[in-house]
């Protein structure tokens, strides 16, 4: 997947609150502010000096002149996208590409598609709907992976009752007769297997393994990734309990 937006790189200085950060452009010196999308708490990555790349995108309707895309990791260098959105798109293309055996089966998407009102009347949302001409379904839920600790790449970074809930909400599709999957699409391609946070969020952790050993798969994949385009690389060993 090519990018429609070009980036310019900046020294990041400091982030206000979770969707803001303020960083030093390095051609002209400004120092600008721009919209951080992923809320995670990246302290591993948005460190005082690391290398951000920024784009300019809605300057004229938002408070922020510039989007936050990518930031090189402070240590290796590596890039890393913080967009929280991508993956979505992401995982469309790669099953109209055909890059998921497991879902080949599968001959129609939908996405955004509503559950009914669970017992507290909330309507939840889950990312995909697959499905075939002989009835098959398989409910899809994505996730984004942007951290990487000693090649584990790991989630969420920060805690997620809306994960949990659709994880749970996963587990009540398999009970339906039906199939599902999470997908976690790590950006970045020094992952060499996924775990989940439990130090950050153990209730999420624990909701992951409960929904595995009800039958909802658990697959994990990295991405090449440049500042110009990100596509899938390669399926990593998904390790739920230590």
């Amino acid at each position: 997947m090519n990018f429609t937006f070009d980036v310019e790189p900046a020294t990041f200085l400091e982030r206000p609150n979770r969707y803001v950060i303020h960083a030093r452009l390095h051609g002209s010196g400004e120092i600008v502010r721009a919209h951080c999308p992923d809320p995670g708490r990246l302290q591993e990555l948005l460190i005082p000096g690391a290398v951000v790349h920024l784009d300019q995108a809605g300057v004229l309707t938002r408070r922020t002149t510039h989007t936050l895309r990518f930031v090189e990791h402070p240590e290796s260098g590596q890039l890393v996208s913080l967009n929280t959105q991508l993956p979505n798109a992401v995982f469309r293309e790669g099953w109209e590409s055909g890059f998921f055996p497991q879902f080949h089966g599968y001959t129609a998407m939908r996405s955004e598609v509503s559950l009914p009102a669970g017992p507290e009347g909330v309507v939840s949302r889950l990312d995909f709907r697959l499905s075939n001409e002989d009835g098959g379904v398989c409910w899809v839920e994505v996730k984004s992976a942007s951290l990487v600790i000693d090649g584990v790449a790991r989630f969420p970074d920060a805690p997620t009752l809306r994960g949990r809930r659709h994880v749970d909400e996963l587990v009540e599709r398999i009970h339906a007769g039906e199939d599902a999957a999470v997908i976690f699409i790590v950006q970045r391609p020094d992952a060499v297997r996924f775990s989940p946070f439990t130090e950050r969020d153990p209730e999420f952790a624990a909701a992951l393994a409960r929904a595995a050993d009800n039958g909802v798969s658990i697959y994990a994949y990295t991405c090449d990734l440049t500042t110009r385009s990100i596509q899938l690389a390669k399926e990593i060993p998904v390790v739920l309990r230590d």
